[in-house]
């Protein structure tokens, strides 16, 4: 009988031990950085992300970072000239192109850890800075004479007084404009989770999912306000961002 219940106690106990050797539970030393970057998609564009995390706590951790994103105008739609096979797509009635650089503080607090190798680890994220919208001017190729066939080509800013549909040929390179860029100055703040899974003791992958809002003194002339077309200077947006970096001892 003895020996029954001893057989019958290494049974249950083996299992539960199997087990434990699951849980996340290696030597666990103290980290004192983050450093990682990603891509974000956003409903109006996407972007890149940079960041630095360091830790005052096990849990508390102080974000210093930057961010780069295209913002587009959700009445953006592409245009091809019929007529030409080779042309260019554009898109009619915009008039510069935005793109905002955001320096951000903020911080990143825990909100559960892993407890297996396989796990993840939640957390909340706020952020806060200024947002640097440059706004650059839009070059487009237009055929000369106002007719088809044209005689010629050139690159011209768009101006919606002069050039429409019978005489855009297609859209001019990114650069053309680049000397005229203007820098609109406004304020920038986001809210976040994100979520951690890397199987890597000192790595770190993960998804962020949150929201974000850009403001500005004035409006940003995104587009040429035709046909009740109108330009925004409060910019709010979805996000998700993926996220690959390391942690530092």
């Amino acid at each position: 009988m003895r020996s029954f219940l001893h057989l019958a106690f290494l049974l249950l106990i083996l299992p539960a031990a199997h087990a434990q050797q699951t849980i996340y539970e290696e030597s666990r030393v103290p980290y004192k950085k983050e450093v990682y970057g990603g891509i974000l998609l956003h409903g109006d564009g996407w972007g890149l992300q940079f960041y630095h995390a360091k830790y005052n706590t096990a849990r508390d951790r102080r974000l210093l970072g930057v961010e780069i994103v295209g913002m587009k105008h959700p009445k953006e739609v592409k245009s091809f000239n019929p007529y030409y096979e080779d042309s260019r797509g554009y898109f009619y009635g915009k008039a510069n192109s935005l793109m905002i650089v955001r320096p951000t503080y903020g911080r990143k607090w825990q909100i559960t850890d892993k407890i297996r190798r396989s796990g993840v680890e939640v957390n909340f994220i706020w952020g806060v800075g200024p947002s640097l919208g440059l706004a650059k001017p839009v070059y487009l190729q237009i055929g000369k004479p106002d007719r088809i066939p044209y005689e010629s080509i050139v690159v011209e800013r768009y101006d919606p007084a002069v050039h429409d549909v019978q005489n855009i040929y297609g859209r001019a390179t990114w650069f053309n404009g680049v000397n005229e860029m203007k820098v609109n100055a406004g304020a920038f703040a986001r809210v976040a989770f994100s979520f951690e899974y890397s199987g890597q003791v000192t790595g770190l992958k993960g998804i962020e999912v949150g929201a974000t809002m850009d403001a500005y003194q004035k409006t940003i002339p995104i587009m040429a306000e035709l046909e009740g077309v109108q330009n925004k200077q409060l910019f709010f947006e979805f996000y998700l961002a993926l996220q690959f970096g390391k942690k530092y001892t």
